[in-house]
């Protein structure tokens, strides 16, 4: 097929040029200049369509790829530009069809064949790159397309049906033998695909042989084929074996190899623990002895490797909990011991922590004596005294950790406080000449000491703790302005006390990458719509989308550089990825809490907040299956990935516990509940604006009903505020269908139209926010905004709704049952007005005490008036701590601000 008039090099390079440095402009004017002389040249419309793709344009790029199509261009040059165009906007399916069309017509090109493989990998069409990649191998012989074709099988098996599965993976398997033995295994990535089709069949006897056999041996010194043989010897039961494999491992290849340690323990316990063996030559002095000979070696290097001294560790509680036996040396011995050592380590508390469960308070207390005497205080050398400050830092994490601190009364805490302060500050000495992107030696001081702030806080109610937490902690990012731990923890804290803006700040200036945006997001955009700071908080959730929208077009593209390069180990991990974010619960939060922010903040003009309802894609709103079967089981939650990090903040707190990151949450983690309940809504609401069916709302309606009456009535990832959010539009609903019914004729419903009103009106009250006449800025709390926040999101569905009836009953029916409808949404719209008026005097009433009460200075003398920390009293802190304070006064008044200005226009059109 031609590909129209030839251009020639000359004339094209400078569009390319151009497009290279950007100049779009001089670009296009080159390209329309050509075109005028060759309209029928696919290269310059296919050129152009980038172009276009690329200044914002997609539609009309689309367009001019449809026309470049049509002619069913080989030509490399345009393929390549419409596969820029369509990889961009996300038209993966289009390179397919495109490519597909040049193999059709030039069979015989290699280049395009890998091309047209390359598509389909991108789009997982794991069928389609089998056959390719086979009728690649038949025409060029190249072994690389077999092994392309073995791995798309696998694919294939993977997401297949078992009984089809297991007939792909027989055949991938004997492609794989046939391959070995025509000798066509190579290099080890091909052995890491032939253990691959067996792995997935759990055929490990057979895997055994390979790494054993001369394709073992051909991947000689490859890390992961001997952590593979590993786990094969230790799933078939080899433990001899296994045992011998691990001790050569860790003495000829790594001695800090933690797998390895696992693996020879596991081999010897299991040895040990039989009544009789004819093979075990192992006993448990032996393992002793390895371990200490390993340590030896270690001690005579000048950087010490933990992994022989927790393997101790380790064996010495197994000997305990499995062997029933007697210790070597007991645990406290073991602790003490490898503190000396290994104290001056920041993971030293990590290490011991597995270690350190449930013991004995008296216990507890020796092995906190003990290790305080192992620190030697009488070198005046600076390491010295670095390393003896994070030795000091760990026995406060171990002390923490170990119960130590539950019976201190509340003067003790203060002081406790103040010792950590003190050992902060003295501290900063040795970080006087750190780069600006490390850390202070003592930070952690600061972060245990507001631990034990928060524990007052919990014990006694008061803001005050929380407020010192806060001062301690801003005072500490001063000197360490990218301490990562004091952001997260300052983030928690600002919650608690309900301040966004500064959250918001902090959160941005971790910078979080790529995954972190799915792993991290939670701290800062979960229930951000209750900070009242909408715009700000819809702000924070655009901001963790590019993650997805970046996997979509990059993760694929990692798949086929594997492909490229023959990594198969890489292929199904990329793949896995890819699925992982795709399917991220996170993901589908975000996109709900970015609905009820946008439908908000939209609806303070009805009609804006009507046609926001209009245009909302509902085609990913779902939670358990298509809409038409929304009463099945959680198919679509099940299929939700949690990648969510709730194990990054610094965590102390005593095992058996809440971690202190469960501990500090002001609200409960959201879940499925949660995202049922706003994912129903809205589709509620579409339902009655645009298709209208009875059916589908009452299946909805339904639907929701049941989860707020039965499924979340004692959940406790749903607040109260939000299951009477719910419960509104429940009750907003069957006024609806109510309503829907007397206008098809059924006058009997009108009798129940009253009641109805009613119990709407009822529901509604339910939601509203406790009198906050007697409120002053000390005690604000996330819990205020949150009630602010939820009782104008129920007003707002009422008042959207109830302009949805007043449509459907349409001002010009004259009808005296219809006017009777007209006058019950008149009375509704009167009755709305009046709460979000009195939700608006609330508000105002508490910004005028935050801003007429100079707040920084209120909660200054608040906070010395109580018990509280030196830091508090001393002059030189003044400054700061009014700065501090100075911020939050801030962000509470934006945050009241915010709501006032919602509640505000809904009133004002309200009364026009």
């Amino acid at each position: 097929m031609s590909s129209g008039p030839e251009v020639s090099e000359r004339k094209i390079r400078p569009i390319y040029e151009a497009l290279d440095s950007n100049n779009y402009k001089s670009a296009l004017q080159q390209c329309n200049k050509l075109l005028k002389k060759q309209p029928d040249a696919l290269v310059l419309k296919g050129l152009k369509a980038l172009i276009l793709e690329r200044t914002g344009k997609p539609e009309e790029a689309l367009k001019l790829c449809d026309e470049v199509k049509e002619g069913k261009p080989i030509d490399e040059q345009i393929l390549q530009a419409l596969t820029m165009v369509y990889k961009s906007l996300g038209k993966f399916e289009e390179i397919v069809k495109i490519y597909e069309n040049a193999t059709g017509l030039n069979p015989t090109n290699e280049e395009l064949g890998n091309h047209l493989f390359m598509a389909m990998v991108r789009i997982n069409d794991f069928k389609g790159q089998q056959q390719v990649a086979l009728k690649l191998h038949k025409t060029f012989k190249s072994n690389k397309y077999l092994f392309w074709a073995i791995m798309s099988l696998l694919l294939q098996a993977e997401n297949a049906p078992s009984g089809q599965s297991g007939i792909l993976l027989s055949l991938a398997e004997r492609m794989m033998q046939k391959a070995v033995q025509e000798g066509r295994l190579k290099h080890t990535e091909e052995v890491h695909l032939y253990l691959i089709v067996l792995l997935t069949q759990n055929k490990f006897e057979e895997a055994l042989e390979v790494v054993t056999g001369n394709l073992g041996k051909m991947c000689k010194g490859d890390t992961e084929i001997i952590r593979i043989w590993n786990e094969l010897l230790i799933k078939t039961e080899k433990w001899t074996q296994a045992n011998e494999l691990s001790r050569n491992s860790l003495t000829e290849t790594n001695l800090d190899d933690w797998r390895s340690y696992l693996t020879y323990l596991d081999s010897c316990l299991h040895l040990l623990s039989k009544s009789s063996s004819d093979e075990n030559d192992v006993s448990l002095e032996d393992a002793r002895k390895f371990l200490y000979s390993l340590q030896e070696t270690v001690k005579k290097n000048s950087e010490y490797k933990r992994g022989p001294f927790l393997a101790e560790m380790e064996l010495e509680k197994r000997v305990t909990t499995e062997l029933n036996g007697k210790p070597a040396k007991e645990i406290d011995l073991l602790v003490v011991d490898y503190f000396k050592i290994f104290g001056a380590k920041a993971c030293c508390f990590e290490d011991l922590q597995p270690y350190l469960k449930a013991i004995p308070n008296d216990l507890a207390k020796k092995i906190i004596k003990e290790i305080k005497a192992t620190i030697d205080d009488s070198s005046d050398d600076e390491k010295s005294k670095i390393s003896n400050i994070q030795r000091n830092v760990n026995v406060y994490k171990l002390e923490r950790f170990l119960g130590l601190l539950a019976e201190l009364t509340e003067d003790d805490v203060l002081s406790y406080v103040n010792k950590l302060w003190a050992l902060y500050k003295d501290t900063l000495q040795y970080g006087v000449n750190i780069t600006e992107t490390e850390n202070q030696h003592g930070d952690e001081c600061v972060i245990l000491a507001s631990h034990a702030l928060f524990d007052l806080y919990t014990k006694v109610g008061k803001n005050t703790f929380i407020m010192q937490a806060i001062l301690l902690l801003e005072m500490a990012l001063t000197k360490s302005k990218h301490n990562f731990q004091l952001k997260l923890l300052l983030i928690r804290l600002y919650q608690i006390v309900g301040i966004f803006y500064r959250q918001a700040d902090l959160y941005k200036s971790m910078d979080f990458k790529h995954v972190q945006q799915d792993t991290m997001s939670h701290y800062i955009v979960a229930r951000s719509f209750s900070s009242g700071s909408f715009e700000e908080a819809i702000q924070a959730c655009y901001d963790t989308q590019s993650i997805y929208n970046n996997n979509q077009s990059e993760t694929p593209e990692m798949v086929v550089q594997a492909y490229k390069f023959a990594t198969f180990s890489k292929i199904q991990e990329f793949i896995a990825f890819y699925k992982e974010l795709e399917n991220s619960i996170q993901r589908a939060l975000v996109d709900r809490e970015i609905i009820r922010l946008e439908f908000l903040t939209a609806s303070k003009v009805t009609a804006n907040g009507i046609i926001y309802i209009e245009e909302l894609d509902v085609a990913d709103l779902v939670y358990d299956g298509p809409l038409l079967s929304i009463c099945r089981s959680d198919d679509f939650y099940e299929a939700r990935r949690d990648n969510r990090d709730f194990l990054v903040m610094l965590d102390c707190n005593p095992f058996g516990k809440s971690t202190f990151e469960e501990a500090s949450r002001v609200s409960p983690k959201l879940d499925k509940y949660w995202l049922k309940l706003f994912t129903i809504i809205p589709l509620i609401l579409k339902s009655m604006r645009v298709d209208q069916n009875v059916d589908t709302i009452k299946k909805l309606v339904g639907v929701l009903e049941k989860l707020v009456n039965d499924e979340i009535k004692d959940i406790k990832s749903v607040t109260l505020e939000e299951r009477n959010v719910a419960h509104t539009v429940v009750k907003l609903s069957h006024l609806y269908l109510i309503i829907k019914e007397i206008l098809s004729g059924q006058k009997e419903s009108a009798e129940k139209i009253t009641s109805s009103v009613d119990a709407l009106l009822g529901a509604l009250k339910a939601v509203q926010p406790p009198d906050t006449s007697q409120l002053t800025a000390k005690e604000l709390s996330w819990v205020h905004f949150h009630r602010f926040s939820l009782f104008l999101e129920a007003c707002n569905y009422v008042k959207i709704v109830n302009q949805i009836i007043h449509d459907m009953i349409g001002p010009k029916n004259k009808k005296s049952s219809h006017r009777e409808l007209t006058k019950i949404t008149q009375s509704l719209s009167i009755a709305i007005k009046d709460h979000i008026q009195h939700l608006n005097k609330q508000l105002i009433n508490l910004q005028s005490k935050v801003e007429g009460e100079n707040t920084a200075l209120y909660i200054f003398d608040y906070i010395k008036a109580g018990k509280h920390i030196e830091f508090c009293s001393a002059e030189e802190n003044i400054s700061d701590i009014l700065l501090f304070l100075n911020k939050m006064e801030n962000s509470w008044t934006a945050s009241l601000k915010a709501l006032i200005k919602e509640t505000e226009a809904r009133i004002v059109e309200s009364s026009h």
